[in-house]
């Protein structure tokens, strides 16, 4: 295979809205985002079974020797099993997969440039009944895989306060490199990403959580031979299951999102279930402002809010930014699929949701002109009722935006007031709902009707895991579906829940053409390429 030479794809002179392409440009500064994160990430072939490796505090210990300080604030088995316990220190580094067991109070500072806990080429697990305080500029904990194995982050049980202070281009404040998160058993995280001291803004993005399906090393460099772009199988998927999450975001200068979920060529799941407890706010930002931005190149996404409470609520920009270009949502999914049904799935779930742009919005792309794909769903289920607005209902939402570089077809819906027509644009429509309240009431939930000509059943939960060319039965090819309220006035946080049905299959090369997603795939995966 010939040498490549792959030129920065990102093109900084254009800027648009999301309905008119503006992931052509957030898009990219994520990539970029991406591509930087976790120490350079130089990703091995495969993944440890344990770590080879651990640094605490600037000193490297190599595998298969137990290590530890005097006090016992520290240990670790030589192997992929951590204690700390009244830990207060430096930088936690390995790389495998690590454990580390938290008990006491624990506070780990790093140093400038560093992340406070970072493994690379496996998964991390924080668990135990202690707390941990993490602090770091950027990427605070962080997992790195390969696009196959590691990358994951799971927080159990145990108390976990991460602040990135915001002194650099990019700042997570739990990122997961070809990885997922998932936060459970009890756990209660918060987290805060910020601006640096005496700055108005950094330069690029603020997440509080981001996982993805891409690896750091995925384009060739000169003298290598080139790696092929790839369908890569894990990351992007994050869960909340029992557990407490609080994220809040400063202001950025292109995005600020409290979750930011993303993947190419792969269906992603997002769940908040069992009980969980989610408050996000995100700060304003040239570009986008999203509590919740879910998203996917070439595959669906799934979104499913079961028996739980979330308030999702993102910050307009700053006066005298163009409407047009900047935008800001609650909920957001963005799904580029020909094959599935996108949806953000409701079950006896609280919910408030606030966006300058849309509170809750669910939109399926593909190219302009085509025959539409199946339109992404806001799916209400166990007596859902939208409260706010008080004439409140589930609008379907089609377009066709043919102009500019990137013109792309787009279905899906967004919560407004009641109507019967579909809305052309989200953007300054009145019909538009930019509060939202969704409460589950007190009744339960009617039996179904039987259908006439019973037909096989898509799995209800999706497998974060399913491969695109999986094709199940897809029994949604109508989804436009109106939901008027039943009751007046708002609603405040209790307890409610989804459960997401998808089916999977790869798109077409038109995908790539989607406004804005086309450039995340261009600078995640297919550089622009020429022969020395």
């Amino acid at each position: 295979m010939r040498k490549q030479i792959h030129d920065n794809p990102i093109d900084h002179g254009r800027a648009c809205s999301l309905s008119h392409g503006t992931w052509r440009r957030v898009g990219a500064k994520l990539a970029c985002a991406g591509a930087c994160a976790l120490m350079a990430g130089q990703l091995l072939p495969s993944v440890a079974l344990a770590a080879d490796w651990v640094n605490v505090g600037g000193t490297q210990y190599d595998a298969g020797t137990a290590a530890g300080d005097e006090a016992g604030t520290w240990s670790w088995n030589g192997a992929d099993d951590m204690k700390l316990n009244g830990y207060d220190g430096g930088s936690i580094g390995a790389k495998g997969n690590l454990t580390m067991g938290v008990t006491g109070t624990n506070t780990v500072t790093a140093d400038a440039g560093q992340s406070a806990v970072a493994v690379k080429n496996g998964n991390l697990a924080i668990t135990g009944d202690g707390t941990l305080n993490a602090t770091a500029q950027n990427d605070v904990i962080t997992a790195s895989g390969d696009g196959r194995t590691g990358g994951d982050v799971t927080i159990s049980g145990v108390s976990v306060n991460a602040t990135a202070s915001g002194a650099a281009e990019n700042v997570a404040g739990i990122r997961a490199t070809a990885g997922g998160v998932t936060i459970d058993k009890g756990a209660d995280v918060k987290i805060e990403a910020k601006s640096a001291e005496g700055s108005w803004r950094p330069l690029e993005i603020i997440c509080g959580i981001h996982a993805d399906n891409i690896p750091n090393r995925h384009a060739a460099q000169e003298g290598e031979q080139e790696e092929p772009d790839s369908a890569y199988e894990h990351g992007g998927d994050v869960t909340v299951d029992g557990a407490s999450l609080s994220i809040k975001t400063g202001d950025a200068s292109w995005a600020s999102m409290c979750i930011n979920t993303f993947g190419i060529k792969k269906n992603t799941l997002m769940k908040i279930v069992n009980g969980a407890d989610v408050t996000l706010s995100a700060g304003s930002a040239a570009s986008l402002s999203a509590g919740i931005s879910a998203r996917s190149q070439a595959g669906a996404v799934w979104m499913l809010v079961e028996k739980s409470n979330l308030t999702s609520r993102s910050l307009s920009a700053a006066s005298g930014i163009d409407a047009d270009r900047n935008q800001s949502f609650g909920i957001m999914a963005e799904a580029n699929t020909r094959f599935e049904t996108p949806r953000i799935q409701i079950f006896k779930s609280k919910i408030e949701a606030s966006g300058a742009t849309a509170g809750i919005y669910a939109i399926n792309r593909n190219g302009a002109n085509a025959t539409l794909y199946h339109a992404a769903m806001i799916d209400l289920r166990g007596n859902a009722m939208i409260t706010t607005p008080t004439d409140g209902a589930v609008r379907d939402v089609k377009k066709v935006v043919d102009t500019g570089q990137w013109p792309s077809s787009q279905s899906g819906q967004v919560i407004g007031v009641a109507g019967s027509s579909a809305i052309s644009d989200i953007v300054g429509s009145v019909e538009v709902a930019h509060d939202v309240a969704i409460d589950f009431g007190d009744g339960q939930e009617p039996d179904p009707t039987p259908d006439p000509e019973p037909a096989p059943e898509p799995d209800p939960m999706p497998n974060p895991e399913q491969k695109p060319d999986l094709k199940p039965v897809d029994k949604d090819a109508k989804t436009t579906k109106t939901v008027t309220t039943k009751t007046a006035a708002g609603a405040k946080n209790a307890s409610g829940a989804l459960a997401a049905t998808g089916d999977s299959a790869a798109t077409t090369a038109a995908a790539l053409g989607i406004a804005g997603a086309s450039v995340i795939g261009a600078g995640f995966v297919a550089s622009k390429r020429r022969n020395r």
